[in-house]
């Protein structure tokens, strides 16, 4: 599916957001009863990018790479822990 990546002026712009949208996905809890993708879906669109492709996340552990901007990627990695929580890093490059 193509998407359109129309969400910033420039590449520079782009790289602004990012450095931002950072900033924020670093606040959220990385200790969390769920992978929070509705969290990391409002700091995408807040700064112009494209939310995350619906799909299934399974098993104790697991990492996801995609493209969220012309120039820009969203890897997030999550680890089930012993309590049943999750460890969630998440970041954009």
């Amino acid at each position: 599916m193509d998407k359109n990546w129309g969400g910033h002026r420039n590449a520079a712009h782009e790289a602004q957001e990012r450095r931002r949208a950072n900033k924020m996905l670093h606040l959220l809890p990385i200790y969390a009863e769920g992978l929070q993708l509705e969290a990391m879906n409002a700091v995408l669109q807040e700064h112009g990018f494209s939310e995350l492709e619906p799909g299934i996340y399974c098993g104790r552990e697991g990492q996801h790479h995609e493209q969220v901007g012309a120039h820009t990627w969203l890897t997030f990695t999550w680890h089930k822990m012993e309590s049943g929580r999750y460890e969630l890093v998440a970041y954009l490059s």
